[in-house]
């Protein structure tokens, strides 16, 4: 693969990564507030499953694309440090996003929610809640790296005046 194609689908899966980040943002968001119990609820979750699992794959693509073509430092005023640093975050918040997937995959199936195999029981409270408590880490990890992220893009803009919004790398 050119690295000129491999740059561009980087971008392209970066922008995906984001949008679909949001929307499932949003998502989780707004499903607590919903009755158990309710249809909406169940459409809802439904939806977390397929937008969590889109963002699993697409997480999956950008890291290979990472290792594959890593990106360079363009920007003549940051320290090669300093963009190593902040490359290292953005690939962590990549790595969280797939640990967070295989999480949920595992939440999904030892819930019932899931079945890889028709008529086959899965239920298995112990990893549901492993795994359940384990999807929650990871989701209060990738919302620290964010937080991290921004700061450091901040700090870059005070002291090198290198103005950059990219998270999602």
């Amino acid at each position: 693969m050119d690295n000129q194609i491999a740059t561009r689908l980087s971008s392209i899966t970066s922008w995906l990564v984001f949008i679909v980040f949001m929307v499932i943002f949003i998502n989780m968001s707004f499903t607590p507030r919903v009755p158990t119990e309710s249809l909406e609820r169940k459409v809802l979750t439904n939806f977390h499953l397929v937008v969590g699992t889109l963002l699993f794959v697409f997480s999956f693509f950008r890291v290979y694309l990472w290792v594959y073509s890593p990106p360079q430092n363009t920007q003549r005023l940051l320290p090669d440090h300093e963009y190593t640093q902040m490359h290292i975050l953005q690939f962590m918040l990549y790595v969280t996003f797939i640990a967070q997937g295989i999480s949920g995959i595992l939440a999904a199936w030892s819930d019932g929610l899931i079945l890889f195999l028709p008529g086959a029981d899965t239920v298995n409270h112990l990893l549901w809640t492993t795994s359940g408590y384990l999807h929650s880490v990871f989701g209060f990890f990738y919302i620290a790296l964010i937080l991290f992220i921004i700061l450091f893009r901040i700090y870059h803009l005070v002291r090198y005046r290198v103005f950059s919004i990219n998270i999602f790398a």
